[in-house]
């Protein structure tokens, strides 16, 4: 977003700047905090370093991390089986419109930035949507051009324009390499504020703030100070349709749960991609989604279940 000095914030636009704001007295966690975390998680999957190696590393994601702790058979039944569709591209041209509007000088017409940030994505060939987005349909691309569009003005009412001072970057990511490779953490931020030490995390959401975001934000906070050998301030995951964040301040026992999270996870991982024993079967949410569903007594007895929130 472009600075606009003389425009007062609206109302939801003063909510942002007041949840994100430094508190008074706010001090970072020490580096010996993050050390000593390292240290943990390093001696948490040495049982790994066996397994992978740096020519074929175990990648661990956000989604990796969240599919094999929701449900086990779903994490393996998803592994090489994305495929872009209108409902994910979506997401993707509304960060990529941000990133634009951020740098964008003069008025910000949100159907104007969208159509341009479509179009970049499609000049990236080999990267990212673009061959989706060159064969959509006119039909399907007016949808998925409707929903960014609402998007992004939801996101230009909602947030105070970006300062320069305040360092945004958008669809930043992070490694983080252990055991020489072996095992590789992985992350892509949608929006970042501050530099390390204090930075701000957020993540921008569609619909409603469910827990299993905290526990996204939480990995970002991790791999960020593993990376950097500073603690970020804090986590936010922001809902446009709300216009709420729901934040969280970064303290050692925000890291330590996502220390031991991120363990856990990675050993099953392991193990699962190892053939060392069989997934266990969850059934929720992901069923719906499910690439073996249908041959899942635990999945469709829960789809033929009443329906949840």
């Amino acid at each position: 977003m472009t600075e606009r000095p003389d425009a007062p914030l609206n109302p939801m636009q003063q909510a942002v700047l007041d949840a994100l704001a430094r508190p008074a007295g706010w001090a970072p966690l020490p580096g010996s905090v993050v050390e000593e975390i390292r240290a943990r998680v390093t001696e948490g999957l040495a049982p790994l370093a066996g397994t992978f190696t740096p020519e074929e590393p175990l990648f661990v994601t956000k989604g990796a991390l969240g599919h094999v702790h929701a449900c086990e058979a779903h994490y393996l039944a998803q592994l090489g089986r994305f495929a872009w569709t209108v409902e994910n591209a979506r997401g993707t041209v509304v960060h990529k419109a941000i990133e634009l509007a951020i740098h964008w000088r003069g008025p910000i017409e949100p159907a104007e930035v969208v159509d341009e940030a479509i179009a970049r994505l499609s000049d990236e060939e080999g990267h990212g949507p673009s061959d989706f987005l060159e064969q959509l349909r006119p039909a399907d691309r007016a949808q998925l051009r409707s929903y960014a569009v609402d998007r992004f003005t939801k996101f230009d009412e909602c947030f105070p324009p970006l300062k320069a001072a305040w360092r945004p970057v958008t669809e930043s990511s992070a490694r983080v390499e252990l055991h020489g490779g072996a095992v590789r953490l992985s992350t892509r931020v949608d929006l970042t504020l501050g530099a390390p030490g204090g930075k701000v995390i957020i993540d921008l959401k569609s619909g409603r703030i469910h827990p299993q975001h905290r526990e996204d934000l939480r990995f970002y906070a991790l791999v960020d100070a593993l990376r950097s050998g500073q603690a970020p301030r804090l986590l936010a995951t922001y809902s446009l349709d709300a216009a709420r964040a729901d934040v969280e301040a970064v303290t050692e026992g925000v890291l330590q749960a996502a220390a031991r999270r991120l363990v856990d996870g990675a050993l099953a991982m392991g193990e699962l991609r190892g053939e060392t024993r069989e997934a266990r079967r969850t059934a929720g949410p992901p069923c719906r989604w499910c690439p073996i569903a249908g041959e899942c007594a635990e999945g469709a007895a829960y789809l033929a279940g009443p329906a949840d929130d």
